[in-house]
């Protein structure tokens, strides 16, 4: 039929139509057509103008003409295809004679009663799969039983032959009887069969026991050996050694690959692709017949192929079910990662061929979905294949990240290899938490034990002592039989009572007799009693610390016995020597603790930076500290760690003078602490983080934002049932906060350097000297922080005392509770500013350059990095150097040059603009002839409409360039 003139004949002769959707006739009505009657529509256009599709297209769209026709009264033209007689599968029909002629003669003798036997032959890729696939779907219809089998690679497993080891006869004789056991009483018998068969690594054998090729064996056993009235098709590589000259040989048909013109037939017939494209997937293919028929068969509308066997009997095909059946273990449902896909196939995905890539859905980025097709053959994926697939995921160690890594050996249930990788990284243990439940279920013995410790380990290190797993993993080690692995169970729970607060349980736990006998000991030789030992040392150096006993805890933390603490043993000595002000050791055990472990150096980082702000050192401290967030996001450390770390840099942030970004990073910390977020204790966490933002927002002169967060921190910490002691810490350092808000709106001015003290008395101030008293009456605490506390309380009451007698002995105060070269700095800076207020200009600039001098030193002595020394603290040499411009402020433009050169640093940047305006002030009020001066630095300065202050501060920034603050 000539297709296209049948179709513009019909449409000329159609009734006209009006409505919604495709004209009828239409190439589009015709496609609808085509797929509402199970037809491939994409095969439309090929059939109409090349006249190019399968058997079964072309009479569905021969069906759809006839109505068409029928219709517009104009009979088809002679020559259409007859719709009624079945047509051959469609790989037969547009692939070769061979095949059809194979297919034909077998199913017309199996009808007939014959019984026949047949062997077809030919290379890979000629069609063998396909032919032994389309006879067995033709019998099923007829109802007939079916036996197929795939006899490629080992079988001796699978036949239950053992390994070599007999005579060469009793093999032949084994594998004989093996043969026989899979042949069928009736029916027929459908046999694959390719050259490298092997017996329990061993060849093929006849009776006699001579190796024989694998054609000639099942030629032999099968074909020969099978029962009268059972019909065989056996289909072999290789005719090589083929005994064609026996009476019951078998009649043998060559199968040929496809030729190009069929290949490309097959595939513009069933994708409806166009030529120059059919043109390409053959030649990648490879005219590879079972590889073009799994192509065309999944095109068609996306639907899988019909039997899962002959997917699984191409290699590439195979090997893709394997993987993604394996992986649903670990992502059972959802979308396959390039390089875990990868893992599992042991090759790249886009290094698969095209019929392979065909049976995935998706791409490297979004990751993969295995089509209907894939996820139908999985039932057929032995466990050694799944299991295969798993053990190239676990080997994957410069690929994977060992989460996934875990996950495999967990799908294996390998606890053994998975131990020993927790113990040679024990970073790693924070992947498995998730795995827990298997290893709860099906760990056994030793790996049981060390994989509980590690998931109690890192609950354990993230504070998460409440966990349920980490309970679960207590209590399985509590019910050890060996007295060390009970030891160290107890530890932890004596970590657990510590972080809580309950001293008493805490030292219950030491002082019970398994770890008694523990710190009683020297060095051990097990590694539990080691590691239970260090780790006990360490609690009890926490708790002399906690105690305010930092020599107990210094002797603890440095016993020979607790190094097999490893890195924890050195972030405890650092913390204790923090404590003791012991800044140079603090440093160096802190930068000791290693790399390789990035929690535990994480930690270490965050106290480095901490420290160094504490020492005066606050742009190495954000250094320490951004540090310390990365590596925490790393390691996977919990929110409420990583918001405390975000919440210091915040810090370190404002007193750089960049008080919008230190905002914003705490207010990034707070959203990783939800306000529905806090249960039991950790209501302190928040508030912590509410409390840190009231600084912040005074800086940015928001004083009413301060109170707000400070009483909502005050809210939460009194609500606190637990950790009492740190509960208490942060309800008098919030309170400092609060009175911080009242000096800030007292003073008129934002909490940031420079800062002066009080020139007058009003409500605001008395309420923030008022809450600053109430907390120096208090009781007085020992610890560390505590201490720093009390100076800063003293350092705040002289910048809220209008009084300068008062406000110097304040500062007195502060000066002597000073430790290290910046605390005393800070106290001299805030002493000559009161004495400035006292009008002892002389004496307070021998306070300032004391504390220049004191500034100089900061790092001296301290392990830091090699090269330039790092810089002291910016805002406090703003403060300084507004002291020493106010005290000089007569000297007139003398002073003023000074300063200009003294601003030039960079990191002085941000404080600029307050420096003037405080300079402007000091001008405006002491030097007579302060308007005169200003005009004669800066011609044309608007001081008919702006005050002294303001026009200075703009003329010097806009001289600068920097835009007023």
């Amino acid at each position: 039929m000539d297709w296209k003139a049948t179709l513009t004949d019909l449409r000329a002769h159609l009734p006209p139509e009006r409505g919604p959707g495709p004209v009828r006739g239409s190439l589009r009505w015709l496609e609808a057509e085509m797929r509402a009657r199970g037809a491939n529509p994409a095969s439309l256009r090929n059939i109409v103008y090349r006249n190019v599709g399968t058997a079964a297209d072309k009479a569905a769209l021969a069906g759809i003409l006839e109505g068409l026709a029928r219709e517009a009264g104009r009979p088809l033209a002679a020559g259409a295809p007859a719709t009624a007689s079945p047509p051959l599968p469609e790989e037969l029909e547009l692939l070769g004679r061979s095949k059809k002629r194979a297919y034909k003669q077998f199913l017309a003798g199996v009808r007939a009663g014959r019984a026949p036997r047949l062997i077809v032959t030919g290379k890979a890729g000629a069609g063998k799969t396909i032919l032994l696939g389309q006879v067995e779907r033709a019998l099923m219809e007829w109802r007939l039983p079916v036996r197929r089998l795939s006899l490629t690679g080992e079988v001796g497993a699978a036949l239950g032959l053992a390994p070599a080891g007999q005579s060469y006869a009793a093999l032949g004789q084994a594998q004989a009887d093996a043969a026989r056991g899979l042949l069928p009483q009736t029916g027929v018998l459908l046999v694959r069969i390719t050259d490298h068969l092997q017996f329990a690594g061993g060849p093929p054998r006849d009776a006699a026991g001579r190796s024989i090729s694998a054609a000639r064996w099942a030629q032999e056993h099968l074909l020969r050996g099978a029962p009268v009235g059972v019909a065989v098709l056996l289909a072999v590589e290789e005719p090589g050694g083929l005994d064609l000259a026996h009476p019951s040989a078998g009649e043998l048909i060559e199968l040929r690959p496809p030729t190009l013109a069929e290949a490309r037939t097959y595939l513009m017939g069933r994708l409806g692709v166009t030529r120059s494209e059919a043109d390409r997937l053959v030649a990648e293919t490879g005219r590879h017949l079972d590889r073009l028929a799994l192509l065309g068969t999944l095109g068609q509308d996306q639907r899988g192929p019909e039997s899962a066997a002959d997917l699984m009997a191409d290699r590439d095909a195979r090997a893709l079910a394997e993987a993604t059946a394996a992986l649903q273990v670990m992502v059972p449902g959802g979308p396959l990662d390039d390089a875990l896909l990868a893992a599992a196939l042991g090759t790249p995905v886009s290094a698969l061929p095209a019929h392979a890539r065909a049976l995935l859905r998706g791409d490297p980025g979004a990751g993969w979905l295995p089509s209907p097709a894939l996820q139908a053959a999985w039932p057929q994926v032995s466990a050694a294949a799944r299991a295969a697939a798993l053990r190239h995921v676990a080997g994957a160690d410069n690929v994977l990240d060992a989460g996934t890594r875990f996950a495999a050996l967990a799908a294996l249930a390998d606890w053994t290899t998975l131990a020993g990788l927790v113990t040679r990284h024990p970073d790693d243990a924070r992947h498995l938490p998730a795995l827990w439940p298997a290893v709860r279920q099906s760990a056994r013995g030793a790996e049981r034990e060390i994989l509980a410790r590690a998931v109690v380990g890192h609950h354990a290190g993230r504070g998460e002592y409440c966990h349920p797993r980490l309970r679960d993993g207590l209590f399985t080690l509590l019910e050890s039989e060996r007295d060390v692995v009970r030891a160290w169970a107890r530890v932890k729970l004596a970590e657990s009572s510590l972080e809580s607060g309950n001293i008493e349980a805490a030292q219950a736990q030491l002082a019970h007799g398994d770890v008694a006998a523990l710190l009683a000991s020297a060095a051990l030789p097990d590694a539990w009693a080691r590691a239970a030992q260090a780790d006990a040392l360490l609690v009890e150096a926490a708790l002399a610390r906690w105690q305010g006993d930092l020599d107990c805890a210094t002797r603890r933390a440095s016993d020979p016995r607790a190094i097999h603490g490893g890195p924890r043993a050195l972030l405890w000595r650092g913390l204790i020597a923090k404590d003791a002000g012991r800044w140079p050791e603090a440093l160096g055990a802190l930068r000791a603790v290693p790399a390789s472990s990035p929690l535990l150096s994480g930690r270490a980082r965050y106290q480095e930076g901490d420290l160094l702000l504490r020492l005066g050192l606050p742009a190495a401290g954000l250094a320490a500290l951004d540090d310390a967030i990365k590596r925490l996001g790393q390691a996977g450390a919990g929110d409420e760690e990583q918001a405390r770390v975000l919440a210091r840099s915040g810090t370190a942030l404002r007193r750089l003078g960049d008080p919008r970004q230190g905002l914003e990073r705490l207010g990034q910390a707070l959203a990783r602490l939800p306000a529905e977020w806090p249960h039991a204790g950790d209501a302190i966490s928040r508030a912590r983080l509410l409390s840190e933002l009231a600084p912040a927002h005074l800086a940015m002169g928001q004083p009413e934002a301060a109170l707000k967060v400070a009483s909502q921190a005050l809210a939460l910490l009194a609500g606190a049932d637990s950790r009492r002691a740190e509960a208490g810490y942060r309800q008098r350092r919030t309170l400092l906060r609060v009175a911080l808000a009242y000096l800030s709106r007292g003073l008129g001015r934002p909490y940031q350097q420079p800062l002066g003290g009080a020139q007058a008395d009003n409500a605001d101030l008395a309420q923030a000297r008022g809450l600053i008293d109430g907390l120096l009456g208090g009781k007085e605490h020992g610890s560390d922080r505590d201490h720093i506390l009390r100076l800063d309380l003293y350092l705040s009451r002289a910048l809220a005392e209008p009084h300068p007698g008062l406000a110097i002995d304040a500062a007195a105060q502060a000066l002597s509770l000073a430790r290290h070269p910046y605390e005393e700095a800070q106290a001299r800076a805030v002493q000559a500013e009161a004495l400035l207020r006292a009008a002892q200009p002389e004496a307070a600039l021998g306070e300032i350059n004391r504390a220049h001098a004191l500034l100089r030193r900061v790092a001296s002595g301290l392990p830091l990095d090699h090269g330039a020394a790092p810089e002291a603290d910016p805002a406090l040499q703003a403060q300084l150097l507004t002291l020493e411009a106010r005290a000089c402020i007569t000297d007139g433009l003398q002073t003023l040059h000074w300063l200009r050169d003294a601003l030039r640093p960079e990191s002085l940047a941000p404080f600029r603009a307050g420096i003037w305006r405080e300079v402007g002030l000091a001008l405006e009020a002491a030097h007579p002839r302060a308007r005169a001066l200003i005009e004669g630095l800066h011609p044309g300065v608007a001081l008919d409409v702006l005050r002294l202050p303001d026009a200075l501060a703009q003329a010097e920034l806009g001289r600068e360039g920097q835009p007023d603050q």
